[in-house]
């Protein structure tokens, strides 16, 4: 996979990091803060009640202030004009920590996408978004499938005895466009 200092990340991914990062640190600060504040919290007595209940309404406060600022800047990638993260943002929040992952490494190629999810153990779960994103036409590089395409794999699918795995997919797919290509030249050479 190429280096990531080799390239610039995406300048909305980069706002994202620095937003997420920011509330991290501010939320780490008021809980540390919350802690000197209420060195009594642990106490007995009506003086440790009342720290501990303050203690505790402070660190909500906290928590609650960083995940309304992260959820912000996740949803500001939903306005990005790069077609993959708006993709990613709108479909991949459940998945917020794998997709900072990726998103963090755009523009990236498929294979480049494809070496990080195999690294991370994504498989099952990538597959599932990868196509999902191709068959939206939002992966990099790749056309969306067309219909007659869609309908080949969905017929290969039903026909064989389970569903195809990515590999098979890819490989079947590659195939699939060097009949394209070789149908195309011969029409061209009739010419």
């Amino acid at each position: 996979m190429a280096e990531q200092g080799a390239r610039q990340m995406l300048p909305e991914v980069q706002k994202y990091v620095e937003s997420v990062e920011a509330a991290t640190t501010a939320q780490s600060a008021a809980v540390t803060a919350a802690g000197e504040k209420y060195p009594e919290r642990h106490g007995y007595g009506e003086e440790g009640r009342r720290q501990d209940s303050a203690y505790s309404e402070e660190i909500r406060k906290a928590y609650t202030t960083s995940a309304a600022a992260q959820r912000a800047a996740w949803e500001a990638l939903k306005a990005s004009g790069d077609p993959l993260v708006k993709w990613i943002a709108e479909n991949c929040g459940e998945y917020r920590t794998e997709a900072q992952r990726i998103l963090a490494i755009l523009p990236a190629t498929v294979d480049e996408l494809d070496e990080l999810a195999d690294a991370q153990g994504w498989c099952g779960v990538w597959g599932d978004f990868r196509q999902r994103a191709i068959d939206a036409g939002v992966m990099p590089g790749i056309t969306a499938p067309s219909q007659a395409r869609k309908a080949v794999f969905e017929r290969i699918d039903r026909e064989g005895c389970c569903p195809m795995g990515l590999g098979s997919r890819r490989r079947i797919g590659q195939a699939l466009d060097a009949l394209i290509q070789e149908a195309l030249t011969a029409e061209a050479s009739a010419r």
